[in-house]
C-alpha cells in the first residue's frame, strides 16, 4: 500500500508545471543622445523583483495618492551643459511607446512635479532629483502613460537649434482595488522568409490584462531536418503591447536554416509575467508562410497522466476497501459462556 501511495505521489508531481524563470537584460530608457543620461533611482518595495519596475515608473494607486520617486541626471557631453527636466505626454501607437512633440501635455503630465526643472550640471557631473505625482481624488480610472525628460537645445546650422533628449517612461494606473493584473495569450505562428531569403517566424500576441506589457523573449527551435537544433533566437524588441491589443513580435533566423519541418518553442515575458507556446513550423522557400495555431506540446501527457492517476486510485480505493472486507470476518463483540459466577452487564 505504502508502495501504491508512494508511486501516485511521484506521478501527481511529474503532471505539476515547473515554475521558471526567463532571465533578460533589463529594458533601457528612451535615448537619443549618449552624453546626455537620466535613470530611475529607486522602485517600490513590492516591484523590486520586477525588471520594468527598476527602469520605469510603473504603479497603480488610488485616486488622491501621491506618489515620490527619485531620478539621476547626468552630463557627459564633453562640456558643462543646462538641461531641462520636464515631464509630458506619452501614448501607445503602433505598438510603440511613443513621447509625444515637446512637451505635449496630458492629464498625468499635469499631475507631476520635478524639484529642479533646470539643472546646470558640469561635464561629467550628475544630479539627484526629487519627482512628485499627485493624484487627483476625483482621478478617473484607468492607465495613463508620460515622459520624464532630460534635454539639451543648442544652434545649429542657419536658425536649426538642435533638441536632445532622454526620458523615463511613466506607466500609471489609477483605480480602486489592487493593481489590474497583466496578462497575455500567445495566439498563433507564421514561419516565412523576407526578401533577402532570411527566416522570419512571427507570433501574435494579445494582451488580454489590465496593464500595458513591454515584450521580450526568445525562440528556440528543436526536432529540425536530421535531429537538428538551433537557437535561442532573441525576439525582435520594441514592442509595447497596449490595453486589450494584439501584435506580432517577430524573431529573425540564421539564413542557412533548413525550410523543416521544426518544433518551434517560443517564451514570451513582460516585466515577471512569462508565457510559452509551441508549433511545428516549415518556412517557404520564398515569400509568406501559412499562419498555424499554437499547440500545447504536454497536452497529451497530460491526458496520459491524467489517466493513469485515475487508475492509481482507484486501485488504491479498491485494496482498502477488499481489506476492510477481510478484516471484518468478526461483525459483533466475542463473549465467552456464561456460568454461574457472570453477571449481566
Amino acid at each position: 500500500m505504502r508502495r501504491l501511495l508512494i508511486l501516485i505521489a511521484l506521478v501527481a508531481g511529474t503532471l505539476s508545471p515547473a515554475a521558471g524563470a526567463f532571465g533578460s537584460s533589463a529594458l533601457t530608457a528612451e535615448t537619443d543622445h549618449t552624453g546626455l543620461g537620466i535613470r530611475l533611482v529607486d522602485a517600490p518595495v513590492a516591484a523590486r523583483d520586477d525588471p520594468r519596475a527598476r527602469v520605469y515608473i510603473i504603479d497603480h494607486v488610488k485616486p488622491g495618492t501621491t506618489i515620490k520617486r527619485r531620478i539621476e541626471v547626468s552630463n557627459n557631453t564633453g562640456k558643462p551643459t543646462d538641461i531641462a527636466v520636464y515631464p509630458a505626454a506619452a501614448a501607445i501607437k503602433g505598438n510603440s511607446f511613443i513621447g509625444l512633440p515637446g512637451d505635449t501635455p496630458n492629464e498625468l503630465s499635469t499631475w507631476t512635479k520635478i524639484s529642479a526643472p533646470r539643472s546646470p550640471l558640469a561635464d561629467n557631473a550628475k544630479q539627484m532629483l526629487d519627482v512628485t505625482i499627485n493624484v487627483p481624488s476625483d482621478a478617473a480610472p484607468g492607465e495613463q502613460y508620460a515622459v520624464l525628460w532630460a534635454q539639451t537645445s543648442s544652434a545649429g546650422a542657419g536658425a536649426v537649434t538642435q533638441v536632445s533628449r532622454v526620458g523615463i517612461r511613466v506607466y500609471l494606473s489609477v483605480g480602486p482595488g489592487g493593481a489590474p493584473a497583466p496578462a497575455f495569450t500567445i495566439k498563433s505562428f507564421k514561419a516565412e522568409r523576407d526578401a533577402s531569403g532570411t527566416p522570419v517566424v512571427a507570433a501574435t500576441i494579445r494582451n488580454t490584462g489590465g496593464r500595458a506589457l513591454d515584450l521580450q523573449g526568445e525562440l528556440t527551435l528543436s526536432d529540425g531536418p536530421g535531429g537538428l537544433s538551433a537557437g535561442p533566437f532573441p525576439v525582435t524588441l520594441g514592442t509595447t503591447l497596449g490595453l486589450k491589443k494584439t501584435a506580432p513580435v517577430t524573431a529573425r533566423l540564421d539564413k542557412q536554416l533548413p525550410d523543416g519541418p521544426w518544433k518551434a518553442h517560443l517564451e514570451v515575458t513582460s516585466g515577471l509575467l512569462t508565457e510559452t507556446a509551441q508549433a511545428t513550423l516549415t518556412f517557404a522557400a520564398t515569400g509568406n508562410g501559412q499562419t498555424v495555431a499554437v499547440t500545447d506540446g504536454t497536452s497529451i501527457w497530460w491526458w496520459i497522466g491524467g489517466g493513469l492517476l485515475v487508475v492509481l486510485l482507484a486501485m488504491a480505493m479498491w485494496i482498502v476497501v477488499r481489506r476492510r472486507r477481510g478484516s471484518g470476518a468478526v461483525t459483533g463483540p466475542h463473549r465467552s459462556p456464561a456460568t454461574s459466577g457472570d453477571t449481566a452487564p
